[in-house]
Parts: C-alpha cells; sequence; structure tokens
C-alpha cells in the first residue's frame, strides 16, 4: 500500500510528514525543514526523492528520499515574478508548480530543477489563489485546487486552457490547501479541519475517507503519494517466478 507525504509549518516549524497508507494515524517519519525554510506548503515525491517548496526563500527543493536530511538541488522562484509559491508536483520528467502573487498561475519548470520554465498558464479567471498542483500520468491530466472556491480542478494537459471538471469541497473543508492523484482517487488537504481527505475519483462528491491530524499538526499545506507508478499510469513490471524442478 502506499504511503502519504505531507507537510506542516505549525507550532511544531516547517516539517515533512510521511503517513502510513491513505489513511491510517501512524506517522512512519518526520524531518524538520525549519532550519532550510520555515515555510514549507507543499511536497511530492517523484518515485526516489521528494521535491518541496518553501515560501520563505521562495524556492523549490528536492529533498533525499523519504526523507533524508540532504538537499540534493534547491531553485529560486523569485525570478518568474511569483513570490508565494504553493503547490508542487512532478511528472516524471519536469516540475509542475503553482503560485498565487500577482498573477496566480501554473507553472512548468524543466526538469528537477533548472532555470528553464517550459511554460505556464494564468488561472485567474478560475480561481485567483491556486495552492497545490499535481499530475495525472494516465490522463495527460493536471489535477489542481483554488483556495478562493475552495474547488478541486483537472485542467487539460500541461497547461492548456481547457478546464475539464470540477467540484466543490466547501461542505466538507472551507480552506483547501494541497492536491494529489494516487492513480485512482484524489488525495487533499483541508486547513479548516486539519485534515487529510481522500476524494473518490477524479472528481466525484463521494469522500472516501479522511484523518483528522490536528494532534500532529495545527497548519498543513500540502499532500501527495508514493505510488509513483500510479500516479504517472505505469503498470507495474511483471516479474515471472523461476520454477525449480
Amino acid at each position: 500500500m502506499a504511503d502519504t507525504p505531507w507537510c506542516g509549518d505549525g507550532a511544531s516549524g516547517s516539517r515533512l510528514y510521511l503517513q502510513s497508507g491513505q489513511f491510517t494515524s501512524t506517522i512512519k517519519t518526520s524531518l524538520s525543514v525549519n532550519s532550510i525554510d520555515s515555510g514549507s506548503r507543499d511536497c511530492a515525491f517523484d518515485g526516489t526523492n521528494t521535491p518541496w517548496i518553501g515560501t520563505e526563500s521562495n524556492k523549490m527543493y528536492l529533498q533525499s528520499g523519504q526523507f533524508s536530511s540532504t538537499i540534493k538541488d534547491s531553485q529560486a522562484e523569485t525570478a518568474s515574478g511569483t513570490v508565494d509559491p504553493f503547490g508542487i508536483s512532478f511528472d516524471g520528467t519536469n516540475t509542475p508548480w503553482s503560485g498565487d502573487s500577482g498573477t496566480p498561475k501554473l507553472f512548468l519548470q524543466s526538469g528537477q530543477f533548472s532555470a528553464t520554465l517550459k511554460t505556464s498558464r494564468d488561472v485567474s479567471g478560475i480561481d485567483s489563489s491556486p495552492n497545490g498542483v499535481s499530475y495525472d500520468g494516465l490522463n495527460s491530466c493536471t489535477p489542481w485546487c483554488g483556495a478562493v472556491n475552495d474547488k478541486l480542478y483537472v485542467q487539460s494537459g500541461q497547461f492548456s486552457a481547457t478546464l475539464k471538471t470540477s467540484t466543490s469541497i466547501t461542505a466538507i473543508d472551507g480552506n483547501i490547501r494541497g492536491i494529489s492523484w494516487d492513480g485512482v482517487n484524489t488525495p487533499w488537504t483541508g486547513a479548516d479541519a486539519d485534515k487529510l481527505y481522500l476524494q473518490s475519483g477524479q472528481f466525484s462528491a463521494t469522500l472516501k475517507d479522511s484523518e483528522d491530524v490536528s494532534a500532529i499538526e495545527d497548519q498543513m499545506h500540502g499532500i501527495d503519494t508514493n505510488n509513483f507508478n500510479g500516479r504517472m499510469g505505469i503498470a507495474s513490471a511483471f516479474i515471472p517466478k523461476v520454477m525449480m524442478f
């Protein structure tokens, strides 16, 4: 079963968490990143390492594994004109991220992380506070969430102007902060109730599961799944058994 990375920057400082499954109350591990950036806003998993984003230094970070204290790389984002990066993911090649300062946009950064910005998409007409982004490799779509309308969105491709679908989650939590995709369902976080949520599909109104993490962290911001192959739509490799006679 896949586990759930998420991050927060509340009373315990800026930390990355790895929650067992989707969702049990077991915290498998956590790592303080307060000395690196005290405003951790979102994290992802690329199959090997942990990209995350911080608002104090306006940087994207690549943390070794899940989670060692080694920073493999970092990239300042102030050059893009966005000083409030809020969400980050990985699509197998490039780094999608979102920001809501100036013109609210979804960004696609080349690799992990070069200074090249491949493309961006103004989403101010949809929601002026994009707070999280992911990537659905199976359908080549971009799930993201907006804090003004408190909605989950699916944008076609990376990034066309076509909005495929959206669903309001204000009845569940009125302060959406992060989103991902696990190949079947949509994990997201809400700061009003300090909970991790698992929404059925992309997106039905069915809430499959939720987990109260207020006792662990009171300022949660981002979420992902470490089922990278599922999120990318990659079938598990078939390994034939060797028969011994």
